[in-house]
């Protein structure tokens, strides 16, 4: 199987890729915190690890849904520690 490099993926693939992934991953995050999506994505949409995915020069947006979690949840956890 060829490895498709990230040059020959253009922004707007990667931000499909990645609003898909973010979806997916709010849904889950939304149904075991017992919120709605709605509050979950606002509350997901000012976070740092929102930056992170939609800078693509990170690569995060080729990971999957449980990796956005982890990374919110670290970034919850920092912020209630400070």
């Amino acid at each position: 199987m060829e490895m498709v490099s990230d040059s020959a993926v253009s922004d707007r693939q990667k931000e499909h890729c990645a609003v898909n992934t973010m979806r997916r991953m709010l849904e889950k995050y939304s149904n075991e915190n017992h919120i709605d999506f709605e509050e979950a994505f606002l509350e997901f949409a000012s976070s740092r690890t929102y930056e992170a995915i939609f800078d693509f020069e990170t690569g995060i947006w080729k990971e999957g849904p449980d990796y956005f979690m982890d990374l919110y949840e670290e970034e919850l956890t920092e912020q209630s520690e400070a």
